[in-house]
């Protein structure tokens, strides 16, 4: 389990150290470690009468220092808890805890039921670790072992002890914090961290409970970067992959740009032919008005302009000349008897004088005329595509 607390500690921080002395307080984390002095009224151990102003008062300096509590440990000094030493034969972890109970009593100022104790065994160059053997004695057995004294080895033990009470106020600080508190240390005689928790312990159902959301965060932690590596991966594989594709389709790039202008060539071609396809069903036919016109003039007449007279309209503006007038008479009966007309009318006529040859005194008059013809409907679709 050591391992899942070394990860916790990794992933979501080390708690911060909050060390309560008689007139400042010290709030460690890493390598962060201000030292606050307590307001006036506090000082002396009197902010445990003001745990919610204390812990208004510590968040607005965690804020200043850019810390986030989440969870934190408290330090005692040695003036606010009892500390004892005795003398007592070598004992397990579980013949402590059993002797706190049934003698701590005997040792420490306070009503029996109303504080949190814990025994500790001492050498000289520290403390040692409790016996990992936890066997359960009888009550009786390690009472007279204790009265043995004379016939058995003793060693010094530290009892250190604390009211209930201050224990019920620093778990109320914590909720006034919003933050948890995981533990409650004291510091020795020599000012040294004293390995002890004075926190009631947690039941078996709670610290199983602890373990399995301690276990399971990490695991969704870690199946999370797993997951998350391995779309990275399969990303960069995809991306390799589409890479390889596009240079192995460089080659074929040209054919189809080729291919997709033969296909804007074929687009706008088709768009020429229905141009000119509604352009040749809006526009008549001229080819036999003109050939007709050119069979039936008359000798000594002659045209000098023939257009269109609106666009889109059947009807032809002729210009021409003649010598007199029969022959301009003889030009409009020819017209008319041709099928390729359905009107034909003398709009203007007159005279003017045109030189022939060289020479001033070559001047004959002749006479203008402007005859519109409208084509037959019939034969101005005969010929249409």
């Amino acid at each position: 389990m050591n391992i899942i607390e070394v990860l916790w500690d990794r992933l979501f921080g080390k708690p911060v150290v909050l060390t309560v002395m008689e007139t400042s307080v010290r709030i460690s984390q890493g390598r962060k470690a201000p030292e606050y002095e307590l307001p006036k009224n506090w000082q002396g151990y009197k902010y445990l009468n003001h745990a919610e102003e204390m812990a208004n008062w510590l968040q607005a300096i965690l804020k200043e220092e850019k810390i986030r509590i989440r969870r934190f440990r408290i330090v005692l000094d040695s003036g606010q808890v009892y500390l004892q030493t005795v003398k007592l034969p070598f004992m397990t972890a579980q013949e402590q805890k059993n002797w706190v109970r049934w003698e701590g009593s005997r040792y420490v100022p306070f009503d029996p039921g109303n504080y949190q104790a814990v025994l500790l065994r001492l050498r000289d160059s520290g403390f040692l670790r409790t016996d990992p053997e936890e066997k359960a004695v009888d009550t009786a057995e390690l009472s007279a072992r204790w009265q043995e004294t004379e016939e058995t080895g003793l060693q010094d033990f530290l009892l250190v002890a604390v009211p209930l009470e201050m224990i019920e106020v620093l778990q109320q600080f914590a909720g006034f914090l919003k933050a948890k508190l995981e533990a409650v240390t004291v510091m020795g005689p020599k000012q040294e961290l004293l390995p002890v928790n004075l926190l009631p312990s947690a039941s078996g159902k709670e610290v199983i409970l602890k373990r399995g959301y301690q276990i399971a965060a990490v695991s969704c932690l870690l199946i999370s970067l797993f997951l998350a590596v391995q779309g990275v991966i399969r990303w960069q594989r995809a991306k390799s992959e589409w890479q390889e594709a596009g240079r192995q389709l460089v080659p074929f790039r040209s054919v189809k740009a080729a291919y997709e202008d033969s296909r804007k060539t074929d687009f706008r071609i088709r768009q020429y032919q229905r141009t000119l396809q509604h352009i040749n069903l809006k526009e008549p036919v001229w080819t036999m008005a003109l050939q007709t016109i050119g069979m039936v003039i008359p000798e000594g007449c002659w045209l000098e302009e023939m257009r269109q007279k609106q666009p889109h309209s059947g009807t032809l503006e002729i210009k021409g000349c003649a010598l007199d007038l029969d022959r301009i008479s003889e030009f409009l009966e020819r017209l008319k008897r041709e099928e390729v007309f359905s009107v034909i009318r003398l709009v203007e006529s007159g005279t003017r004088q045109i030189k022939t040859k060289d020479g001033e005194d070559n001047v004959k008059t002749v006479i203008s005329f402007l005859i519109l013809s409208d084509l037959a409907p019939t034969q101005a679709e005969e010929e249409r595509p």
